[in-house]
């Protein structure tokens, strides 16, 4: 009976490692694609559009503020987004938030969800904050945005549902309208995962 040669063993045994190698590397690639990933949030454009001053008592002010949300989807799967709540608030007072709800974003798609705040009433020991803020063409504002959803494949719903809150501080230029620095804290939450992850992002 003819034995096998130690070239030809070695030869089956870096067959098997390659071949067990390339189906462990389609195995993460397949992972990656069919993961249900949950979707990115950015404020992509916040601007001051107008303050309208009440001069005679109570002083006060009206703010018109326009912001625009990017919402990308990393996934396969489409996002139905139930709900989509944009909350501002500027040196620690709220001025509002606006809702929406019904957007569709497809897979590997993204979509902008624009809004425009309108706050009457800002009180008067701010009003002097925010118009000097505005002359120097700098203002900070505190947003929080909340989105819930769910996925879908083809025309079939999945049963998971997320919902993000995403925290940030943004300097506004109030003369070219451009966010000049954010940054944010994220939370997901998931049916799944009662306990929410956590990152910190810093960017433009």
């Amino acid at each position: 009976m003819a034995k096998a040669s130690p070239s030809n063993c070695v030869v089956l045994r870096r067959f098997c490692f390659l071949k067990w190698t390339v189906a462990m590397v389609v195995c993460a690639a397949g992972s990656l694609v069919l993961w249900p990933w949950s979707p990115e949030l950015k404020i992509e454009r916040m601007s001051v559009k107008r303050v309208r001053v009440h001069p005679l008592p109570p002083v006060g002010a009206d703010v018109w503020i326009t912001l625009s949300v990017v919402v990308k989807n990393r996934g396969m799967y489409w996002l139905d987004l139930a709900d989509v709540d944009v909350g501002v608030k500027y040196r620690g007072k709220k001025m509002g938030h606006v809702e929406s709800e019904g957007w569709h974003v497809r897979g590997w798609a993204s979509t902008n969800v624009d809004g425009d705040l309108e706050f009457s009433g800002l009180p008067s020991t701010e009003v002097a904050h925010l118009l000097e803020d505005m002359a120097k063409g700098e203002v900070y504002f505190h947003t929080v945005i909340e989105v819930a959803g769910e996925f879908g494949f083809l025309s079939i719903p999945v049963p998971l549902t997320f919902k993000i809150i995403l925290a940030c501080e943004v300097l506004v230029n109030t003369k070219s309208h451009a966010i000049i620095l954010q940054h944010c804290i994220y939370k997901l939450f998931s049916n799944n995962n009662k306990i929410p992850l956590e990152r910190s992002t810093i960017g433009q």
